[in-house]
């Protein structure tokens, strides 16, 4: 920007540009808006599983993991090994369903067990499920 020429005999007035300084200062408004609109909304959110009311030694879910190998899987459910489609369901069926059930599928089972893993879940009546990988 020149504010003077080098004659020093005329100076002109530096003419400043508010454009630029209008279309930022609309976009750190609407920035700041919409983020903290969203803010508000995630703070609503429930998680899939966890207490019903959010305090602890409330509802908790359901633990179910699979072990085995391709040729040959099992369930272990509070520390109690399951064998069989059928056993798991016949325990799943009377627990409460509200809490949610978590699957942790160790290494050895196939992709095509964990399938038949979560089916024998949501035929037990369970909505909210989620996956856990094994530590």
């Amino acid at each position: 920007m020149k504010f003077g020429t080098s004659r020093g005999l005329e100076r002109e007035r530096p003419l400043i540009n508010l454009v630029s300084m209008i279309d930022a200062t609309f976009l750190l408004l609407s920035f700041f808006l919409v983020t903290s609109g969203s803010a508000m909304l995630e703070g609503r959110l429930t998680g899939a599983l966890g207490t019903s009311r959010g305090a602890s030694g409330d509802l908790q879910a359901v633990v179910v993991e699979m072990l085995g190998t391709n040729q040959a899987t099992w369930y272990r459910m509070a520390g109690r090994r399951i064998d069989g489609d059928a056993a798991l369901a016949a325990m799943l069926q009377p627990m409460n369903k509200e809490p949610g059930i978590a699957l942790r599928i160790h290494e050895g089972p196939s992709v095509a067990d964990a399938a038949q893993l979560m089916q024998i879940v949501r035929d037990a009546g369970f909505q909210r499920v989620s996956y856990a990988p094994a530590p």
